[in-house]
């Protein structure tokens, strides 16, 4: 929080008001109002507060600048410090986003309000903000590199996803394989990516079945073919005469015709 509370005694600057009451043969002089400044010379240079750039702030792409303190009688050392935080603030900006931008944007628009109220003592409160927006910075930055490292991870089950679902394509009919690709490229968790790789296993596994017990049905199919075509004693003479066999022998009849 910042601290916009106010000394009593009048800063650089500021104006005043000194009223006057002379006495006239004892009797009481309707008082004068004489308006003047105090003294305006502020802080030494020693005094004035450090602005220093934070070590590993980096240059904004878009650097948001903040407005100037307006005030009639604005000091010029608060003009001085004010341009000396001026850039660190807008980088501190730009490089923030979304919550922490907006808690930091109205950290700033506090400070230069009061400041521009009249508050000018509220300059020594620029270190203290920026120290506070570095700090907003910081976590940002560690919240977006474990966003981008989760990202990635995601981008990589679905690639994996994705490489066994072309795999399986000449084995799928095309309205399943292209569902299947809708909802991969849908799919916005790493549950609902490995749901749809289960669905694509599960798809390949019917299919290699129906393969399967295709190839076995032309199999008998070939097979009661070939022993149509064999003399009854001969069909009866081996019964345990195996498939292979069987494809051996009808092989050879057909050369030898």
């Amino acid at each position: 929080m910042i601290d916009t509370t106010e000394a009593s005694s009048p800063a650089a600057g500021e104006e005043t008001d000194s009223r006057s009451t002379p006495v006239n043969g004892g009797g009481r002089a309707v008082a004068q109002t004489v308006r003047r400044r105090a003294p305006a010379a502020g802080p030494a240079p020693s005094q004035m507060p450090r602005i220093v750039r934070p070590q590993g702030l980096p240059h904004a792409a878009a650097p948001i600048e903040p407005p100037a303190p307006d005030h009639h009688h604005l000091p010029g050392w608060v003009r001085r410090v004010h341009g000396q935080a001026r850039p660190i603030l807008a980088d501190l900006l730009g490089n923030l986003s979304g919550e922490s931008r907006d808690r930091f944007q109205k950290s700033v628009d506090t400070l230069i309000g009061g400041m521009s109220a009249g508050k000018f003592s509220l300059a020594w409160q620029y270190p203290k903000v920026i120290g506070d927006g570095m700090e907003l910075f910081e976590n940002h930055r560690r919240e977006n590199a474990a966003q981008f490292q989760a990202q990635r991870a995601l981008e990589q089950r679905r690639k994996k996803a994705g490489d066994g679902l072309r795999e399986a394509g000449g084995r799928l009919a095309a309205e399943a394989l292209a569902r299947l690709n809708r909802s991969l490229r849908s799919a916005t968790t790493a549950e609902e990516i490995d749901a749809v790789a289960t669905e694509v296993g599960q798809a390949v596994t019917a299919a290699r079945n129906n393969e399967e017990r295709r190839r076995d049905r032309e199999i008998d199919r070939t097979r009661s073919r070939i022993r149509k075509t064999l003399p009854r004693t001969a069909a009866s003479a081996e019964p345990a005469e195996t498939w292979q066999d069987v494809l051996r022998r009808f092989a050879e009849t057909q050369a030898a015709d």
